[in-house]
């Protein structure tokens, strides 16, 4: 019995955790979903035709970038893409990513 109490403590004790990570996971979506709205709504934004030919849509609302001589970029989003055979029928539910990237640069000026 007592292990029993403390294994239902610690599901309840880990539940907010989870909950905080869905409101982020939500988060990122709605970002994602108003960036995709916001260019398709732009008059000569992504053209339709051009979207329906697509396999796969990412959106990543926002990277950020850093440089000095090691450099970085930084990024989450979401992607979805064409179900069937050969990526023509109905889209996928979202799946969230991550875009990490690291570079090393030299530059020499004369």
């Amino acid at each position: 019995m007592k292990k029993t109490g403390v294994l239902v403590v610690a599901i309840f004790l880990a539940c907010p955790t989870f909950a905080a990570n869905e409101s982020r996971e939500q988060k990122r979506l709605e970002a994602c979903g108003q960036v995709f709205k916001d260019i398709m709504d732009i008059p000569d934004g992504i053209p339709k035709e051009l979207l329906n030919k697509a396999e796969c849509v990412i959106v990543i609302p926002t990277v950020l970038k850093f440089a000095i001589g090691v450099g970085g970029d930084f990024g989450r989003g979401a992607i979805s893409c064409r179900t069937g055979q050969h990526f023509t029928g109905h889209w996928s539910a979202p799946a969230l990513f991550a875009l990490e990237g690291a570079n090393i640069g030299f530059s020499v000026g004369w």
